[in-house]
């Protein structure tokens, strides 16, 4: 009877597990995330001093910057949407970092610390692919001094000029948008550079030292493209498009290609077209051709883009709206030789003409009168071609 009931007694006490034991057991037996798991993000490193600016140069237009201390500084560069000044606030700091996000939601992460003389000054992330190396943008040595200008003449427009150290002083040449002048405030700086962007979102970039007698006074960025940073990497996206410079180019390219004909006048042997109006991502595209079939070669003074009233009744001050092109490809060109023919495209943020208006492009002949007038309709614009 007794070894009865200590049987029975086992039996309950076996039965009767407590509950937690049982939680206990499925909660191990089940595979719970494991945090080392998430993709750890790469970064890159990053070098900067105080003296030298270095610029980075993204794919995409940069919405946000964070910096890890007080010893950064950083801003976009004047007149584009991703590209990123940064240099040291002073000499030395503490290894921090750098966070940038661009559109479409890429996050760059940079390991950044200080180095007085960093041997990279520009970075391309576009073509980084994770290692800075690959992205690195080649410069161009330049020497300057005290008592002798240096002139940088450039294929388009300057529209900003960044200066490495308080060591050297640059400005544009009064009455030119191209021509930079650079000289050295003192008879002595330590070594520094000089960051530059032209209108049409090229870069250049250049490694600056003192020299008090240099035997290299003005420099042709033109002509020694193949030299510098103006190749197909390092392009800005200018702040007033919101397609990269590289993409502009090649859609101007594909609207000249496609002839067409939205209008046309011929007048004193100057013949004048302009081609189906191109579109792409709220952006229209004017392809222009110019003939000069005369025997005397024609210079492009300016060609001017107006909308006006299709009538204007008498008595009644005639009202002309100008616009202004954010882009001209191949706007350098202002010569025409004899028979020869001259190729452009004009490109504005999207817009409209009202039906009693009209859109007028007029060409005028520098120092001469062979100026020639093209009307469009609005309903040129709304047949606008897009782009593959």
């Amino acid at each position: 009877m007794k070894t009865t009931s200590c049987l029975a007694l086992t039996l309950v006490l076996l039965t009767v597990r407590p509950t937690s034991a049982v939680a206990q057991t499925t909660a191990s037996s089940q595979k719970l995330p494991n945090a080392t798991e998430a993709t750890k993000l790469p970064t890159l490193p990053l070098y900067v001093s105080d003296q030298k600016t270095t610029h980075l140069v993204f794919p995409s237009p940069v919405t946000y910057v964070d910096l890890g201390s007080t010893g950064l500084i950083a801003a976009k560069a004047t007149g584009s949407e991703n590209i990123v000044r940064v240099k040291a606030a002073s000499a030395g700091f503490g290894e921090t970092n750098m966070t940038v996000l661009t559109t479409g939601g890429k996050l760059y992460s940079f390991v950044v610390n200080y180095q007085r003389s960093p041997r990279m000054v520009g970075i391309d992330l576009g073509t980084a692919n994770g290692s800075a190396d690959k992205g690195k943008l080649p410069t161009t040595a330049l020497y300057v001094s005290d008592q002798k200008t240096t002139h940088l003449v450039f294929p388009y427009p300057v529209t900003y000029v960044d200066l490495g150290n308080s060591g050297i002083i640059a400005a544009k040449a009064t009455g030119a948008e191209n021509i930079v002048r650079v000289k050295s405030a003192g008879t002595r700086f330590p070594e520094t550079n000089i960051t530059v962007l032209t209108s049409n979102g090229k870069l250049y970039m250049f490694t600056v030292n003192y020299q008090h007698d240099p035997k290299v006074l003005s420099l042709d960025m033109g002509a020694a493209s193949s030299q510098v940073t103006s190749s197909e990497s390092g392009e800005a996206i200018l702040s007033n498009s919101p397609i990269p410079q590289g993409n502009l180019d090649a859609y101007s390219k594909q609207a000249l290609a496609r002839g067409g004909s939205s209008a046309g006048e011929s007048k004193n042997q100057l013949t004048v077209k302009c081609g189906d109006v191109g579109y792409k991502q709220e952006t229209l595209f004017f392809p222009l051709h110019v003939a000069n079939k005369s025997n005397v070669t024609y210079d492009v003074d300016f060609v001017k883009f107006y909308i006006q009233d299709k009538k204007v009744a008498k008595r009644t001050a005639e009202q002309a709206i100008e616009i202004t092109p954010i882009y001209v490809y191949n706007g350098s060109q202002k010569k025409i030789d004899v028979k020869g023919k001259l190729e452009q495209v004009y490109v504005f943020k999207k817009f409209t003409i009202p039906d009693q208006k009209q859109l007028i492009i007029e060409v005028y002949e520098k120092g001469g009168g062979r100026n020639v007038k093209l009307h469009l309709a609005n309903s040129d614009l709304l047949k606008a071609r897009t782009f593959q």
